[in-house]
């Protein structure tokens, strides 16, 4: 039920032996304060690194050489000094939010108890000592993310929904002035939620979701084609897309925002990046090294790349910033004057707008007191990863190797009679995988499990039996409704029948329709993540899912619904229990206990 246009298909390759490797490059030197312990020297030597990895010779067939270092330190060592939290269980939800750093919480109790801290909107001295800080951590913060900040501006926000919000705002109020009373808005089908729910701010369906990297780009070479008032430069328009699928972790082109803003015809389409997956794991610098070729707006989530605070932003090309300072809302902060009582109308002055020497585009952003303690702890976090891993593009380099080597693996998993037990979800196929190109792919699986006799194992119920084990992954429909319907291979009417079935995005969603899976299994990795975490996931799917031969009859089950009636060969064992199914009988297993899966619907 492929369709033309849709690129994304299954890769059928068998299992290759050898893996990815990346070369060990020490970052540079930094200095860590007196608060954080300094660790005993390590040796890096060949045996030390066998040790530490158990038996991965014996878990992952064909892959009996460890990955080399990155990092200064081994990075089993940096999960034993800052991340013992992490030792209950396999963490492969990174995308959801990575892990924090124990030295993080520590430097940030120690400033905490060590300070005195108030509202930074005074003059007092606490009020001051947190003005400066939050000014330090912000050109900090940009610093980090390699956007210099003679050109960019920082907007804290509570999340990088609320700063793609902030944006969508923005837009509505000043396309009231406008023409047709309304923007145009176009995002790509690999879009978050967060950025489709942008287009409900559009009047008369001036909004488009292009299918696929083509279409942009056909949309770039004519874009009269894709908009209806698009015949005049005065347009509003803003266009947006993911760096990073939130599904399958495909990083997608950069380079789109420097061509909008050269087309003439749509001088006046803003960009808009959500680079919230995509900063998890890249060198930022990609982004916002030239500022003549960035996004005009790009969200991050710092929880995503740090673990902790629970902070947001929204990075602002500071050329183009000033179409925010027009929005109509404003909160306690972001105005130096306001009129509310007397005779004729009402007005306010925006602090954004002002554009003083002290002052920026955030001043008129941030509304209400800044979580100032959360921007103190981010500054830590910021200092910690550098510490410990050096920069970001050492981040990048151990999870592309990590990623590869879990790819590799789960494509290698396979029934005693050939077929396959894991199908992966990715652009392109075995001659055009990304894995192992860092610019072409995140840290990030997608996949569906499968029976011998080729019927889906409901997602929740392969994340349910992880779960037992201590294996923490994410299953549904990953907050990527067009991604889903595209790797699934959804038909329009699929999608209706799924809604009229009763399906809906969470715990309570039907894993399966008619032998037709609604979402998928994701693991992701983070800076942190293991070799040992790889392997642990593909040998539980091998013990669990495999079928080692093909000498009795495959029973039959029809999935759909919420049942957890499988056919005997889709499953080897429950839990920790393993069984032998009898010949040509179909068992029902109790489902075990629901576990959240990732939230939204397929599209």
């Amino acid at each position: 039920m492929a369709r033309p246009g849709i690129l994304l298909r299954f890769s059928e390759r068998r299992h290759r032996r050898g893996s990815s490797l990346n070369g060990h490059i020490k970052p540079a030197d930094a200095t860590s304060p007196v608060t954080t312990p300094t660790p005993r020297p390590v040796t890096r030597e060949k045996s030390w690194k066998h040790r530490s990895l158990g038996s991965i010779t014996s878990i992952f067939h064909g892959h009996s050489q460890a990955p080399q270092n990155i990092y200064e330190k081994p990075v089993e060592v940096i999960r034993q000094e800052e991340y013992p939290h992490m030792n209950n269980g396999t963490y492969l939800d990174h995308s959801g939010t990575t892990i924090y750093a124990a030295s993080t919480v520590t430097r940030f109790s120690h400033k905490m108890l060590n300070n005195l801290y108030g509202n930074p909107h005074s003059e007092n001295k606490p009020a001051k000592v947190s003005g400066d800080m939050v000014d330090e951590i912000r050109l900090k913060a940009l610093r980090f993310l390699g956007a210099d900040p003679e050109h960019f501006d920082l907007v804290f926000t509570a999340n990088a929904t609320a700063a793609i919000k902030l944006v969508a705002d923005s837009f509505r109020d000043l396309a009231e002035q406008t023409r047709s009373g309304s923007f145009w808005y176009g995002y790509h089908r690999d879009a978050h939620t967060s950025l489709v729910g942008v287009r409900e701010f559009t009047r008369n369906g001036e909004h488009h979701v292009f299918a696929h990297d083509q279409e942009v780009e056909a949309w770039l070479e004519h874009p009269g084609a894709y908009h209806r008032a698009i015949d005049r430069v005065s347009s509003l328009g803003l266009f947006a897309w993911p760096g990073q699928s939130n599904l399958t972790g495909r990083r997608l082109p950069l380079e789109w925002a420097g061509r909008v803003r050269r087309l003439r015809e749509i001088q006046g389409t803003y960009t808009l990046l959500d680079a919230a997956a995509l900063a998890m794991t890249c060198d930022m610098t990609r982004v916002f090294g030239d500022p003549s070729q960035a996004p005009d707006f790009t969200c991050v989530s710092f929880y995503k790349i740090f673990g902790f605070p629970d902070l947001g932003g929204l990075i602002v090309r500071k050329d183009s910033g000033h179409i925010l300072t027009l929005r109509k809302y404003f909160g306690g902060g972001t105005v130096t004057m306001v009129k509310t009582l007397g005779g004729g109308p009402v007005w306010h002055i925006s602090k954004g707008a002002e554009m003083t020497e002290e002052g920026g585009l955030h001043d008129g952003l941030e509304d209400g007191t800044l979580p100032f303690h959360s921007i103190l702890a981010l500054g830590e976090a910021i200092e910690v990863q550098r510490d410990l891993y050096g920069n970001m593009d050492n981040v990048s380099r151990h999870v592309t190797g990590l990623v590869a080597r879990l790819y590799e693996g789960l494509r290698g998993l396979r029934h005693g009679n050939g077929g396959e037990v894991v199908r992966v979800y990715e652009e392109g196929g075995e001659e055009v995988t990304g894995y192992g190109d860092s610019r072409r792919q995140g840290g990030t699986v997608a996949f569906n499990v499968f029976g011998e006799d080729g019927g889906v194992v409901s997602y929740d119920r392969v994340e349910g039996l992880a779960n037992e084990r201590g294996i923490y992954v994410r299953s549904g429909g990953i907050c990527c409704p067009g991604g889903i319907f595209t790797a699934l291979q959804y038909e329009p009417w699929q999608l209706n029948r799924a809604k009229s079935a009763g399906h809906r995005c969470g715990p309570h969603g039907l894993g399966v329709i008619n032998d037709l899976p609604t979402g998928v299994v994701r693991a992701s990795l983070g800076a942190m993540s293991t070799a040992k975490d790889v392997d642990t996931l593909i040998e539980f799917l091998r013990e669990i899912f495999v079928t080692p031969t093909t000498t009795r009859k495959r029973g039959h089950s029809r999935k759909n619904s919420n049942s957890s009636t499988i056919s005997n060969s889709s499953v080897g064992s429950v839990g920790s229990v393993a069984f032998e199914p009898k010949p040509a009988e179909t068992f029902a297993v109790q489902a075990p206990p629901r576990v959240t899966s990732g939230c939204c619907s397929l599209s």
